[in-house]
């Protein structure tokens, strides 16, 4: 018996329901914010993917050759898929306001709401460096994040481009290094950290001095609090020294969000530099991703929306069958959810089959010469006998 590849699964129809109803409830409100929708190839030319990355990134992903030798991989976001299209559009209206979704993989070690395969949702907003393309993409993040019922999130913020000047100023020109190692900083501790840039000769007396000191919002940071308080949605930013993003394309504000179990669900930054370094034209960029399955895991049952009734129509035998699909059509069209045995069984394993159903519409000879049907409440047990536009107008 086959099973899914390592760090893969299947989404049974429930899973699948829920993920749907995710990307159901963002996509409207990217929409509505004024994103409209871009999809991208799931694999694209090696070189694209390893742009910004090195040749270190083969490890990190799934890499392959086609029939033709020519290096491809699996994508493993969508940023840069977007700056290949912005580079190969250059006449796109801007700013360009896209969002996309879809699933991207990476060949990292399977954990605990970890896998190689997974479905990303993102924003972004290219052509404008203003701080309000930063405050409308988390102020379409924070809408997205209340209209799936979450309530205790918060946005953890920083600038890379302000700690930078602050490094600088005291001498610390291993910039990058210094970047990564911060990063870890909620999973290491400051121990762990300072180990790691002493390692690398780096002054951690310094660097943790920075950090420390840096305890208020300034410069565009400040610039972003003041426009979160007009967009609404200043209580759900934190600032946070400590945040840095390891992906050193970052060249401005970062931010990542959390929902719940100390787990991160989104984050994202200006990126102001890729698209020039990715061989297009010199534009600045920002955006946050969704990391849908993460949402869909911490999300309480309670809030996604119960599933919308389905009716199934039972048939007494063969001979009313036309009456069942005529039946089916009128409530399908009327945008009423129902189905019927497509199997041959007697009305025994007919009702048996139908349990999960609230309720069945039977349908025998004697009901439809009355143009009537029998209609059962599956959960008291309770049976009517109906004209059958009033059981339309009773399941509306």
């Amino acid at each position: 018996m086959f099973q899914t590849p390592k760090g893969t699964r299947d989404l049974n129809p429930n899973e699948a329901r829920k993920f749907q109803y995710v990307l159901d409830v963002v996509r409207t409100v990217f929409e509505k914010y004024g994103f409209n929708p871009l999809f991208t190839p799931a694999f694209e030319d090696y070189k694209l993917l390893s742009a910004k990355s090195g040749d270190s990134i083969k490890d990190e992903i799934y890499y392959f050759q086609d029939k033709s030798k020519r290096e491809l991989g699996l994508r493993f976001e969508f940023t840069a898929s977007l700056a290949r299209f912005v580079s190969n559009n250059p006449n796109l209206s801007k700013p360009f306001k896209r969002y996309q979704y879809g699933k991207v993989w990476r060949y990292d070690q399977p954990q605990a709401m970890r896998f190689r395969e997974f479905w990303q949702a993102d924003v972004d907003i290219i052509g404008s460096s203003s701080i309000e393309a930063d405050a409308e993409i988390l102020s379409c993040f924070t809408e997205c994040m209340n209209a799936l019922g979450f309530k205790d999130y918060y946005v953890r913020v920083n600038s890379r481009k302000v700690i930078e000047e602050k490094m600088i100023k005291v001498g610390i020109t291993d910039i990058e290094s210094v970047f990564r190692i911060i990063d870890k900083m909620d999973k290491i501790g400051e121990a762990g950290v300072r180990k790691e840039l002493k390692t690398k000769r780096i002054d951690d007396t310094k660097v943790m001095k920075v950090i420390k000191n840096f305890n208020n919002p300034e410069g565009e940071i400040k610039e972003l609090f003041e426009l979160a308080k007009r967009f609404g949605f200043d209580k759900k930013l934190k600032f946070d020294s400590t945040l840095v993003r390891g992906l050193g394309y970052y060249t401005g504000l970062v931010y990542e969000v959390y929902a719940g179990k100390g787990l991160s669900c989104g984050g994202g930054g200006r990126y102001d530099n890729l698209i020039k370094q990715l061989g297009g034209p010199d534009l600045p960029a920002t955006g946050i991703s969704f990391g849908v399955d993460r949402l869909v895991n911490l999300m309480d049952e309670k809030q996604f929306p119960k599933s919308k009734s389905k009716y199934y129509i039972a048939n007494v035998n063969e001979k009313v069958k036309p009456d069942v699909y005529k039946i089916a059509k009128t409530l399908r069209d009327k945008g009423i959810s129902c189905d019927y045995d497509l199997m041959n069984r007697k009305l025994g394993k007919q009702m048996a089959s139908a349990s999960d159903y609230p309720y069945v519409i039977i349908v025998g000879e004697k009901e439809i010469k009355q143009n009537k049907v029998l209609l059962r409440n599956m959960i008291s047990g309770k049976e009517e006998l109906l004209d059958i536009k009033d059981v339309i107008k009773n399941l509306k």
